[in-house]
């Protein structure tokens, strides 16, 4: 039996969104690489004891990893955590001496890892506890009280790594951590990735590109529809570009969101409400189709720690342009291998949008080179080796 590599998600990892790209991923290069045996263990809440199923061919636990410190519920919290911790506690001996687990890869951790940390700790486990940080992951984890920073540093002494998905995102969460991140070797950038070759194949093309956009140039964008995506920011930037290119398309493709009420009322207050469109929950099997007909790919975000959409982008040989934040100058080389601008910057955006809109032969090479860079630099392979490189031999 091989040993097991468990993939720790708090959620189910079978809709759309940047971590269950990373973790749906990481696990099929895993399994390609034949070393460990990946494992998914799902956090829920209701499963007061281990689930073990398989879903679409991936093997899956589902468990409830329980944190002792619940804002909301505090002492009372703390007195059921302990009297159910013998319980828990034991199911996860069990489980990891069962699978013969080598290693948790916690993404988008939480204090629901204490659990883990505390059989490190204890020495009922010795494999390697891996935290890998997101982005919203660190702000919530920012915004907790006193009592639940003194958790995370125990959780954090606990680790045998600490990883962020970019170098940006990794300054943040040593700042968080602290002295905590040292014993750690300090907190490590690993780069998300993309398999060219399995995006562009798994394209489902039996519905086609909405009607609508039959024949229509269009900028695309992909990205939740929230404030710190800058969409509202596009849709100035748009209403802008429109002037000077007559019958340009605008579409949104993106989970929705408390948003979108707003971002729909922005696009009637520009007058170009009939060029703005707006498709949600768009499955990750049809994303391509949009992406292969695009003009230009833009991600106007005020804040993101990666920016894995950039990546798929890429995959098309779609130009770029971005915001100049968070991890996207990691992945876009500016005037090289796309366009970044300012945050919030609308006549910045609108330039440089018009710019490659204008401009075919500089379009084709930003696509081109953005392309070349995500095939030889940001491969899951490579990902899933410098993850692996984190659990002992």
């Amino acid at each position: 039996m091989k040993p097991a590599y468990v993939i720790v998600v708090p959620w189910r990892p079978d809709y759309g969104g940047g971590v269950n790209e990373v973790v749906l991923n990481l696990y099929r290069e895993t399994q390609t690489a034949g070393e460990l045996q990946p494992l998914l263990l799902v956090e829920q809440w209701s499963a007061v004891r281990p689930v073990e199923t398989s879903s679409e061919g991936r093997r899956t636990v589902y468990l409830r990893l329980w944190s002792p410190w619940l804002e909301q519920r505090r002492v009372l919290g703390l007195i059921k955590w302990f009297l159910a911790a013998p319980l828990f506690l034991y199911d996860l001996v069990r489980l990891c001496r069962r699978h013969h687990v080598v290693a948790f890869h916690v993404h988008f951790p939480s204090l629901s890892a204490f659990p883990i940390a505390l059989l490190r700790r204890l020495g009922l486990y010795r494999g390697a506890l891996i935290l890998s940080f997101h982005g919203l992951d660190l702000r919530d984890a920012r915004a907790a009280g006193r009592i639940a920073h003194a958790v995370w540093k125990f959780v954090f002494r606990s680790a045998t790594a600490i990883v962020a998905c970019s170098r940006a995102l990794a300054d943040d969460v040593t700042q968080f951590a602290g002295r905590s991140a040292k014993r750690t070797g300090g907190v490590r950038a690993i780069h998300n990735g993309l398999d060219i070759p399995h995006l562009v194949s798994t394209v489902d093309r039996t519905a086609g590109v909405p009607p609508a956009l039959d024949g229509r140039a269009f900028i695309l964008s992909v990205a939740t529809w929230e404030r710190k995506k800058g969409l509202d920011v596009l849709l100035r930037a748009f209403a802008q570009v429109r002037r000077t290119h007559p019958g340009l398309a605008l579409v949104l493709v993106g989970r929705a969101s408390h948003a979108e009420p707003e971002l729909r009322a922005l696009a009637r207050e520009l007058g170009v409400a009939d060029d703005v469109f707006f498709y949600k929950n768009v499955s990750r099997a049809r994303v391509g189709l949009f992406l292969e007909r695009a003009r230009a790919f833009c991600l106007a975000s005020r804040v993101e720690p990666f920016g894995i959409a950039i990546l798929e982008a890429g995959a098309y040989h779609l130009p770029v342009v971005a915001s100049r934040v968070g991890g996207i100058p990691e992945i876009v080389v500016d005037s090289e291998s796309g366009l970044l601008v300012e945050p919030e910057d609308v006549q910045g955006l609108a330039a440089a949008l018009d710019r490659v809109l204008r401009d075919g032969p500089l379009a084709r090479d930003l696509g081109e080179r953005l392309h070349q860079r995500v095939a030889s630099e940001f491969s899951w392979r490579r990902a899933h080796d410098a993850y692996r490189a984190l659990v002992p031999q």
